[in-house]
């Protein structure tokens, strides 16, 4: 999950506080005060300072505090600490206290400006509790009900709940409102595939790509006309749309800003760091820690993570994650303890046991905070697609880990990824184009095939179209790798998925059954594919697709 902190608002822009004034006559002007004020309005000045000027999110978490310790139930205070909570990825603390600021003004939603309700819905909607943002935007389009904004608001948490006719029934009421955007066209499309009625959203994206003049929407309206082109057989036109959607992203400043090499030299990096004295330096006995055994489900983007984390999470006795942090501040506590920063493999070679038994207990202290004390009661399995690229990390720290290694055709895997909106990171960068897609897959899959023989935590390469084949079992294999019982009732994974929010692009497909049309997509597209099969055919070889 990436997540970009919010823009600094342009000095005549309205300021984020919600006073209703410009930027540049409220927080803007305001210097960093003392922190022995004990003023509620100066605090809350000083904490939006902080925030919003500075970005310094753990100051203005800190003030927002203060501002608790003499006002505990003060909404604007409580966003202000989840917030920042949340940006220093302590989710599990933060959207408590988002929570709370959500309830605090639904209390008396009358007393609260509109728009901040409506700026505080989609916050609420970007950190995941989409029950609470429907709240807050339904409090919202009260308040103004010709707001398309708001209204819109509405529809979009209805479709990230699958809700999909209500959604649709909410954004013919947006529509009314503002008929000629784009991004409220592009929902209504989306909604109209989720229903399969591929002609009607085929023509909707098709008017607004003749139409739209903004680069950003019309990449998204171009992607998602592909979609709609591949489920009508358009082969070649679905091509095209993806990669006109591609170039026009690759285009975008934020795609500018990202470092498109940061993957691949971490990768080359790794290749040559883990060697096979350093795999093999720290048996589980030398730990003598007692700590739980770990479980990591790993692979790449798009090779069914999603749905083997969902069917995971419908067993009692498995506690699953959504995308976190917790590997990735396992190497920034490497890196701080040793003073190495940006070599894994040569930061672990200068630690100690007894540094490795902090890092070890580093990475259940923040499953705890994160996940609750389940995580030590069950079997905690940490789902982050691209920690396969950590796998050294993981099996230097956790000889004793259980590893799922996502598989699934690595055609397939290509065109799902041309064919998905990612958010703008290095691990995502490349994914813009078609040759960029089979570069980094073989880059992964590469470093996978270099570490798996040599590690010695157990694993598991589980294929996604095994799984459409013989369901059962294949996840017989899964539980039995996990040391957990096999449940029948994981088969339902789908009943418990619906209704309910899955950050992943996967949310619409994982509360349905198992179905068989993700297999093979491919073959619409064997003449696109002779530009990169070069590129894939070691990977179909190596994992049994050739």
């Amino acid at each position: 999950m990436t997540i970009s902190a919010p823009a600094r608002p342009g000095r005549n822009d309205p300021c984020p506080c919600g006073s209703g004034k410009k930027f540049k006559h409220c927080c803007a002007e305001k210097a960093e005060a003392g922190s022995g004020e004990s003023d509620p309005k100066q605090l809350l000045e000083t904490a939006r300072y902080h925030a919003y000027q500075r970005r310094d999110f753990l100051a203005a978490e800190q003030t927002y505090r203060q501002v608790l310790a003499i006002k505990p139930n003060h909404a604007e205070a409580l966003a202000g600490v989840g917030q920042g909570l949340c940006w220093r990825h302590r989710l599990a603390e933060g959207k408590q206290y988002l929570a709370k600021a959500a309830k605090a003004m639904l209390r008396q939603p009358e007393k609260i400006d509109a728009r901040v309700l409506l700026e505080f819905a989609e916050q609420m909607q970007m950190w995941g509790d989409i029950d609470l943002a429907l709240q807050l935007a339904r409090a919202a389009a009260k308040r103004m009900p010709v707001s398309a904004s708001a209204q819109y608001a509405i529809a979009a948490c209805l479709h990230r709940l699958n809700h999909t006719d209500q959604a649709i029934a909410q954004m013919q009421k947006v529509l009314q409102l503002a008929p000629s955007d784009a991004g409220c066209q592009i929902l209504m499309a989306l909604l109209e595939i989720d229903k399969k009625r591929m002609d009607d959203a085929g023509g909707r994206l098709e008017r607004v790509v003749a139409a739209e003049q903004n680069s950003g929407q019309l990449a998204r309206a171009c992607l998602e006309l592909s979609k709609v082109y591949d489920k009508q057989q358009r082969y070649a036109e679905a091509f095209e749309m993806f990669s006109r959607a591609g170039v026009l992203a690759a285009a975008s400043p934020e795609a500018r800003n990202v470092d498109a090499n940061y993957l691949f030299d971490r990768i080359a990096l790794f290749k040559h760091g883990y060697d096979d004295a350093l795999l093999g330096r720290w048996r589980v006995t030398d730990f003598a820690d007692n700590l739980p055994v770990p479980a990591f489900l790993i692979g790449f983007l798009r090779s069914g993570t999603t749905l083997t984390e969902q069917v995971l999470a419908a067993h009692p006795e498995v506690l699953t994650s959504d995308e976190n942090h917790l590997i990735e501040e396992v190497t920034q506590e490497l890196a701080a303890a040793t003073g190495i920063a940006g070599d894994t493999p040569a930061a672990l070679k200068a630690l100690d046991i007894a540094g490795a038994r902090r890092l070890r207990a580093f990475y259940w202290q923040r499953a705890v905070e994160e996940f609750t004390s389940a995580a030590l009661k069950k079997t905690f399995v940490n789902k982050v697609a691209l920690n396969s690229i950590e796998t050294g990390l993981i099996a230097t720290l956790f000889p004793e880990a259980k590893i799922l290694f996502a598989l699934r055709d690595p055609r397939d895997v290509c065109l799902s990824c041309a064919m998905q909106s990612f958010a703008l990171a290095p691990a995502t960068v490349n994914l813009l184009s078609w040759q960029g897609i089979a570069r980094q897959y073989a880059a992964v899959m590469d470093l996978w095939l270099s570490l798996r023989d040599r590690i010695a935590p157990a694993y598991l390469e589980l294929r996604y179209e095994d799984v459409v084949n013989d369901f059962e079992a294949s996840f017989r294999r899964v539980f039995e790798l996990l040391d957990v019982e096999w449940r029948p009732e994981v088969a339902r994974f789908h009943e418990r998925s619906a209704g309910r929010y899955v950050a992943t692009p996967s949310f619409g497909a994982v509360s349905r059954p198992i179905y068989r049309s993700a297999v093979a997509r491919w073959h619409g597209y064997q003449s696109q594919f002779q530009t990169i099969l070069p590129v894939l055919e070691p990977y179909l070889k190596a994992f049994g697709y050739a």
